[in-house]
């Protein structure tokens, strides 16, 4: 864990023309909170994490101008500041937007936690404000703590979120044979993999919409493939144990009634023993989300098929 002289130390930086006097060097100044601490400790999942961004004004004579404001992880997370900038903030004025965000397991935790460019279980995303001259920048931490795994958990399982930051877990589930996904097809390369594990269940690479057959597939073909991993890696049975062999069945019709109900049945045996140990001998690698996302190629296309009765 970074120690927390540096973290202070990076929780409110001065960017622009110096800092030798806040009101003349700055025309805003920033404060983020998440659960109304600098520092909260996620340790339960699902754990929601609800963040607050306030922008003051601090001209000594003026009304300023709030141009911008992203946060470097929680932008692509659906994060927007409300009201939306350019606004402008009067003589002593301030503005706060909140944005919750609820982190579903401790692998999605870890995803989050690498996201901010160095790979440890801290999730410390940077928040920008910028205006005219200048910007302003803070800070709040999320630490990810593992949690007891549950009695009677001895089989290890990861999430969808651990695969889409590990090639090497990836690379390892490939190895040991194709991994058939019904009508999506058999997935044999890493590619193919990581865009199943990075695609986007709404839209097809082109931007066009899947129909609502193809969203479905989509979303249980990303579990069904993550729980044959969880399967040939650990040695994870689910319950029942045909559920994987169910996923793949019903992911070759078009029932979806059947899908949809097994998309949460599979997710839920990903997420069983998400806290447990790994056996002996498997090394998961580093956690390298942004190089994974940027080898992923969809491999799906627009099957033509409808939700049948």
């Amino acid at each position: 864990m970074k120690s927390w002289g540096r973290f202070w130390g990076r929780v409110v930086l001065c960017i622009g023309f110096g800092c030798a006097s806040a009101a003349g060097a700055h025309d805003l100044t920033c404060e983020k909170r998440v659960n109304g601490e600098a520092i909260v400790v996620a340790s339960t999942f699902p754990f929601v994490a609800n963040y607050s961004f306030k922008v003051t004004n601090i001209h000594p004579t003026l009304p300023s101008i709030l141009q911008s404001a992203t946060d470097s992880i929680l932008t692509s997370q659906g994060f927007t500041f409300t009201p939306a900038p350019p606004v402008s903030i009067p003589l002593g004025g301030s503005l706060t937007s909140f944005f919750p965000l609820t982190i579903e397991s401790f692998s999605d935790c870890m995803l989050l936690a690498v996201l901010d460019g160095t790979d440890d279980l801290n999730i410390d995303n940077v928040f920008t404000a910028t205006f005219d001259g200048g910007a302003a920048m803070c800070s709040a931490r999320v630490v990810c703590e593992r949690p007891t795994p549950p009695p009677g958990c001895t089989q290890a399982t990861r999430t969808l979120g651990f695969y889409k930051a590990h090639i090497p877990a990836v690379e390892q589930c490939l190895a040991l044979g194709p991994i058939s996904l019904g009508a999506i097809g058999t997935i044999t390369t890493l590619p193919g993999a990581e865009g199943i594990l990075w695609g986007d269940p709404a839209k097809y690479p082109d931007n066009t919409h899947r129909s609502q057959l193809d969203q479905l597939r989509f979303l249980l073909a990303r579990q069904t493939l993550v729980a044959t991993c969880n399967q040939r890696l650990f040695g994870a049975t689910p319950t029942p144990p045909t559920l994987i062999t169910d996923a793949v069945t019903a992911l070759s019709g078009t029932n979806c009634t059947t899908i949809s109900s097994l998309i949460p049945q599979v997710d839920g045996f990903n997420n069983s023993c998400d806290t447990a140990a790994f056996p002996p001998g498997f090394q998961p690698g580093p956690a390298t989300p942004q190089l994974a996302k940027s080898i992923a190629v969809d491999p799906t296309s627009p099957s033509g098929e409808s939700c049948s009765p």
